[in-house]
């Protein structure tokens, strides 16, 4: 596997979400991946040209928090399709961690879109599903003034080691497709 090949194998989601607090769902991404492997890797090519880890310790995950209300709905939904397509055909830097990115985008007073993509190196689609549950687990408890658990088990199918797991019964699931969208998708 080399580096050049491996740029752009990436895993994004979008999800609508409804009447979040940013910097809480914010703290929420913190609390599961901080403090975890998967936000301290990076890649890069050994002598045998095969990616090799590398830990970045000072590597945190950062969201990305953008106001798009001023704009008409439609314009939104050509931007958003225009950001997705111009990250996809970026892909990501794979010797800078953390390989992934995060954008929370204000709609309208009470509707967001998240989008988030990671690669695939990092871990699989079922373990990002898993982290996505995690979260919203995690903002859950945060709503209620709770405090989550640190970390424990990475999720099934990560390839670094030591993701949060979060505690408590979900209350706040996102509204509306969850889970995958090929890269460069619309949630709409």
């Amino acid at each position: 596997m080399s580096a050049i090949s491996e740029e752009l194998r990436t895993e994004q989601f979008v999800l609508s979400l409804r009447g979040v607090l940013p910097y809480v769902y914010e703290h929420a991404w913190q609390s599961v991946l901080d403090g975890t492997t998967l936000t301290r890797t990076a890649l890069r090519p050994g002598p045998d040209g095969r990616l090799r880890r590398a830990l970045r310790p000072d590597a945190r995950f950062r969201l990305q928090i953008v106001d798009w209300r001023a704009t008409r709905a439609e314009v939104q939904d050509a931007r958003l399709a225009e950001r997705l397509a111009g990250e996809s055909a970026t892909g990501l830097p794979l010797d800078r961690a953390p390989l992934m990115c995060a954008t929370l985008i204000r709609r309208s007073d009470r509707n967001w879109t998240f989008a988030w993509r990671y690669a695939r190196e990092l871990m699989d689609r079922r373990a990002g599903l898993r982290v996505l549950e995690e979260v919203a687990e995690t903002y859950a408890v945060l709503l209620r003034g709770g405090t989550p658990r640190g970390a424990a088990a990475p999720p099934a199918g990560a390839t670094a080691t030591g993701a949060a797991r979060a505690v408590g019964p979900s209350g706040a699931r996102p509204v509306g497709a969850v889970g995958s969208r090929p890269v460069g998708a619309v949630a709409r």
